[in-house]
């Protein structure tokens, strides 16, 4: 999936969704980059998909900013 563009297509469809305000797409779509081994990626598409979830930082819904952030810390652990 990574290795095919995967992360390229869940970073249009995330930045598509956040423009529509389609919350339960985002969600779906943070829960997904979530379990997905993004070491892996390449630093081209890691570099677009932080880009994506940094954005969704200061969301107006509390769930989903909460996950962009949660999801951010444990990136930059890696």
């Amino acid at each position: 999936f990574l290795s095919k563009g995967g992360v390229l297509i869940l970073t249009t469809w995330l930045s598509q969704a956040a423009v529509e305000e389609q919350t339960s797409v985002i969600l779906l779509i943070l829960k997904v980059l979530c379990h997905l081994p993004l070491h892996k990626a390449s630093p081209e598409n890691m570099s677009a998909i932080l880009q994506s979830v940094n954005g969704l930082r200061f969301y107006r819904t509390s769930d989903i900013s909460n996950r962009a952030k949660g999801l951010l810390s444990r990136w930059t652990n890696l």
